[in-house]
């Protein structure tokens, strides 16, 4: 248990640093930074397993975000969360269509396609496709809002951060110019 705990404890510092580091002590205003945890989040939810990064980068530079806070995120999807995040993305994607959920009917058929040749090709992708679209659509509609709040949070985090950090600089200098100045007593 101790193993796990340190291992977690550890996990938790680099994250913390990373967040300091590349987050809030980054040069980009808050907007970009926000807008790049956005974009991480967007992709984070859709089923484009191994070129998530490509597009977390390619939007970062169109929209002109942070390209380097929203990369981490898409690691979030990967074969160990991979049913956790995109079953559900599933299920609401069906519900959004009116579509019914796929049986042991729909796996009975996969077993014996219809036909030969081309024939074969068209009724997997046919069944691929029935997968895939309340996929696509269900992420689209749970990346959304998770990335729309993401934006919000991470812009006032980051706001509310370097507004405490300026004031503590500004205070601690006060300090100092203070004890400068202060007369000996000692004298």
């Amino acid at each position: 248990m101790k193993f796990i705990r340190r291992g977690f404890r550890r996990r938790y510092r680099k994250v913390r640093r990373f967040v300091v580091r590349h987050l809030l002590h980054a040069d980009d205003p808050p907007h970009r930074l926000a807008m790049g945890v956005a974009i991480g989040l967007f992709w984070t939810f859709t089923p484009f397993l191994g070129a998530q990064m490509l597009l977390v980068v390619a939007c970062a530079w169109l929209f002109r975000a942070n390209k380097v806070v929203g990369l981490p995120l898409v690691w979030i999807s990967n074969p160990a969360t991979f049913v956790p995040i995109f079953y559900p993305c599933y299920c609401v994607g069906r519900w959004m269509l009116g579509w019914p959920s796929v049986g042991r009917q729909w796996w009975s058929e996969l077993a014996v396609p219809p036909g030969e040749g081309w024939e074969v090709t068209e009724f997997y992708w046919g069944k691929v496709m029935e997968i895939f679209t309340p996929l696509m659509v269900g992420s689209v509609m749970v990346a959304s809002p998770i990335a729309a709040v993401g934006y919000v949070v991470t812009r006032e985090f980051v706001i509310r951060y370097r507004a405490a950090r300026t004031y503590a600089i500004a205070r601690r200098a006060e300090r100092r110019r203070e004890t400068a100045t202060e007369p000996d007593s000692h004298g």
